[in-house]
């Protein structure tokens, strides 16, 4: 494995680590839902990070009555995984949190921490036999019916297959340019979590996500679609901070101690990643795009990979590249 930098050091030292199964606006399901959990849960045991799991539930406060109707309907359609609190219930179970048009309620989310998580895993990792290179810049690469030659800032090597699970770094490509990928900007805040808050606070998200991390709160994210810099921007903090403090008033003068920023990629329209063989190529493949929910689907996806990269039939139509 070739990572440039140290890991953790962009979007996912960035995230929150949110686990939420129910997504946007009107909560329906993401993509495979209940295996995506299957497998983020058998991700976390063989990595033997299952305590980082923390299972605290989503609470999505629903915005208005409109939110509040698709909650109810998303809480009947979805019984087996989400369920309504109206308003007097949030207010008896989280008197923290405002939730005037009541809320749906997640009992299968919860966050974990995506560094340690990252970590994790790269110590498993090299428990089965792989290799990690940090500091290695992928340069090109070239590939024939039996392997492929890659190349890097430190020299090139022999491989059978190459995997590109590129992020902001895909555009140094002119292949990887001709997909239909797209940056978003992110970013989060940390605030001090107030000692009057509960311990089993949940995450919640309606607008903003608010995650408790120990002693901290992660605050996200923006969706910025058109920047000049990659640094975090002080308004923008600034303007989560306020955001939060609408679902949990006790935030309204808590100074922000840290900020961060990072770029997903993602698929615009389609919203899933993308896995399979770079078109035109045989042993180079792509996986990116994972964008939001990328803590649940790369499990997912990654469960099967040997299986895929032996018959690329087996790849679910939806992700694959295209052509």
């Amino acid at each position: 494995m070739l990572e440039v930098n140290e890991a953790a050091n962009a979007a996912s030292g960035a995230a929150a680590g949110l686990v939420n199964p129910i997504k946007g606006l009107r909560a329906t399901p993401m993509w495979r839902c209940k295996e995506a959990l299957e497998a983020l849960d058998r991700t976390l045991e063989v990595s033997g990070a299952g305590h980082l799991f923390r299972a605290t539930g989503v609470l999505r406060p629903a915005l208005d009555s409109s939110q509040a109707d698709y909650f109810q309907n998303a809480a009947f359609k979805y019984s087996d995984q989400t369920e309504w609190l109206t308003h007097e219930t949030v207010c008896a179970r989280y008197p923290d949190v405002e939730a005037p048009f009541g809320g749906l309620w997640i009992a299968s989310g919860g966050a974990v921490s995506l560094s340690a998580f990252t970590l994790a895993m790269l110590d498993a990792a090299e428990r089965c036999g792989a290799d990690i290179y940090t500091g290695a810049r992928l340069t090109g690469w070239k590939e024939n019916d039996r392997e492929c030659r890659v190349e890097t800032n430190g020299g090139s090597f022999k491989a059978k297959n190459l995997l590109l699970c590129l992020g902001d770094g895909f555009s140094a490509f002119p292949k990887l340019t001709e997909l239909p990928l797209h940056k978003i900007k992110g970013q989060t805040i940390r605030l001090l979590k107030p000692e009057a808050l509960p311990g089993d606070l949940p995450a919640i998200s309606g607008g903003v996500y608010i995650v408790p991390d120990s002693d901290e709160l992660v605050v996200g994210s923006t969706f910025e679609h058109d920047f000049t810099h990659l640094e975090p921007d002080p308004e923008l903090g600034e303007s989560l901070r306020e955001k939060a403090a609408l679902l949990i008033p006790s935030l309204s003068d808590v100074a922000i101690i840290d900020q961060r920023a990072g770029i997903r990629v993602t698929i615009p329209r389609v919203r899933l990643p993308m896995l399979g063989p770079l078109p035109g190529s045989k042993r180079t493949w792509i996986f990116t795009g994972l964008g939001a929910k990328g803590l649940m689907t790369a499990p997912l996806l990654a469960r099967d990979l040997a299986a895929f990269l032996a018959d690329p039939k087996k790849l679910p139509v939806e992700v694959r590249p295209p052509g």
